[in-house]
């Protein structure tokens, strides 16, 4: 049984490539472990300022502020200017997380959750905790981020996979197509780390309690036992 918090978490960042990117927005939320509910001001977020100049990033081997990104999440080379530095934002925002771990070890270590953060958000912690130019940490033993739980991560974009992959209604497993449109979630803007994380946590909580619903209602000792022998 799951004692663990969960923090639904979220970056906005320069570029769309996870492994050179750079984090301009962080935001999180805790989900109770055991409730399947948000914690009330349990909210982080803020901006972080990456490096601006074509000299900086090619120096550092990062992307540049893209026009592209800034037409998504509308944080703007002027905004970022007067943002607190990556490096802070990222002390603060471990020891924020550390709040919710409750015997201080990567076991008890909150579990992430959010909508594609295997293979974007997921990254970026791993670099801003262990690779140049970052290497803020902290890290485990085994030279591994310790900021979330290193065994469990949850990503709804798999969760929605399964929950939708028959569905001849739904087109796109994107945030915007699928939970903003086919399930008219309509609460804050997209594309802001504060309102997508929100919204992932109340998705998240939704489901979850499902799930457990329906597992509380099916035996699943000896599951496989009747088998026939192949």
């Amino acid at each position: 049984m799951n004692y663990r918090d969960y923090i639904v978490y979220d970056f906005e960042t320069t570029s769309p490539n996870p492994l050179t990117t750079q984090p301009v927005q962080i935001a999180a939320v805790v989900v109770h472990g055991r409730k399947l509910e948000i914690k009330k001001g349990s909210q982080f977020e803020s901006l972080m300022k990456p490096y601006l100049t074509q000299e900086e990033c090619d120096k550092h081997g990062v992307d540049m502020l893209e026009d592209g990104a800034v037409a998504v999440h509308g944080k703007t080379a002027e905004m970022l200017a007067e943002a607190p530095s990556t490096e802070a934002v990222w002390k603060n925002f471990t020891e924020y997380v550390k709040q919710y771990n409750f015997k201080s070890s990567n076991f008890t270590a909150p579990i992430a959750v959010g909508y594609n953060i295997t293979n974007f958000d997921n990254p970026i912690v791993d670099r801003l905790c262990t690779k140049y130019p970052y290497n803020f940490g902290p890290i485990d033993k085994k030279g591994r981020q310790d900021v979330f739980n290193n065994i469990h991560s949850l990503d709804m974009l798999d969760f929605m996979f399964t929950m939708f992959e028959n569905n001849k209604e739904v087109h796109s497993l994107s945030a915007d197509n699928l939970i903003r449109g086919h399930m008219g979630y309509s609460k804050g803007r997209a594309h802001d780390a504060m309102s997508d994380v929100m919204m992932t946590a109340e998705l998240f909580c939704k489901m979850m309690r499902m799930l457990r619903t329906l597992a509380s209602r099916k035996n699943f000792r000896n599951a496989f036992g009747e088998q026939n022998e192949d």
